[in-house]
């Protein structure tokens, strides 16, 4: 099993706080989340006994960096491609990132934000609306044959 450490967002992309900043757990972990979910549509959904993207809690100075893992096993070798990784937000990242920090910024000053709340269910527990329509569907694709080119080059065969 490989470990490779990604990052706490996409590498061309600026932070929303440094460590030690007011809130900086809350805006590292909104950033972290939306870029480990991002990384799943850039690698096509992976099995997780494969590869899978985990968002870890480092020692960082005197307090703690929040980074995304890629932890690879077998196959995942292949599935997982350091050059294919984003430099920038995709587009349902944006709008999941956009979405959070406005859920939070109400939260912190007690506003009230129009948010698609499940029902019955209570300030903060509000589920993010599915961003998945606004994705271009050319990088969709792009983003499945990227990883269906490097199976195929090492003669791994998709079920």
């Amino acid at each position: 099993m490989t470990e490779v450490d990604l990052g706490t967002r996409p590498r061309d992309e600026r932070a929303f706080a440094a460590p030690g900043e007011p809130y900086y757990r809350e805006l590292a972990t909104i950033e972290a989340q939306a870029y480990r979910r991002m990384l799943d549509r850039v690698f096509w959904h992976p099995p997780a006994d494969v590869l899978r993207f985990e968002i870890r809690a480092v020692p960082f100075g005197d307090g703690t960096q929040y980074t995304v893992t890629a932890i690879l096993d077998g196959i995942g070798e292949v599935w997982f491609d350091h050059d294919s990784l984003p430099a920038r937000w995709d587009t349902i990242a944006t709008y999941e990132v956009s979405w959070s920090l406005t859920e939070f910024q109400g939260a912190i000053h007690g506003v009230e934000v129009v948010s698609f709340e499940k029902p019955g269910g209570k300030r903060g527990n509000e589920r993010m609306p599915d961003y998945a329509s606004v994705q271009d569907p050319a990088e969709a694709a792009r983003y499945r044959w990227n990883v269906v080119n490097r199976l195929r080059k090492a003669g791994i065969a998709l079920k």
